[in-house]
């Protein structure tokens, strides 16, 4: 176990004099708070960077639904531009028809 030797009867499992328990443990002790030491400058780089990314999450999200909305408003207009295309064409077919029977009608009085 990482905790084994620091209850003052020996270190890391031997027996050794008192005096020596005592800067055994010392040591430990300093050892111990260098690497938590590490671990929390290790611990701070972690959370700028996870700070970051969500930060460029949070940006990519709204951009992303920026575009879907633009999506649905291109697609809204494509399909109002074909009903109106739609609906001149079925005047253009009517107006062709028309035509078609006037000049039928004047070709048959003359």
């Amino acid at each position: 176990m990482w905790f084994e030797g620091i209850n003052g009867r020996g270190v890391l499992g031997r027996v050794t004099p008192e005096g020596d328990v005592h800067e055994a443990l010392t040591e430990r002790l300093l050892a111990a708070e260098r690497e938590a030491g590490f671990h929390e400058r290790d611990m701070s780089a972690f959370e700028r960077e996870r700070i970051d990314l969500e930060y460029r999450v949070t940006r990519m999200e709204a951009e992303l639904e920026a575009l879907r909305q633009r999506r649905l408003e291109a697609y809204a207009r494509w399909w109002n531009a074909r009903d109106d295309r739609d609906r001149v064409l079925h005047i253009c077919r009517r107006l062709r028809r028309r035509v078609d029977r006037a000049r039928r009608r004047s070709g048959e009085e003359r």
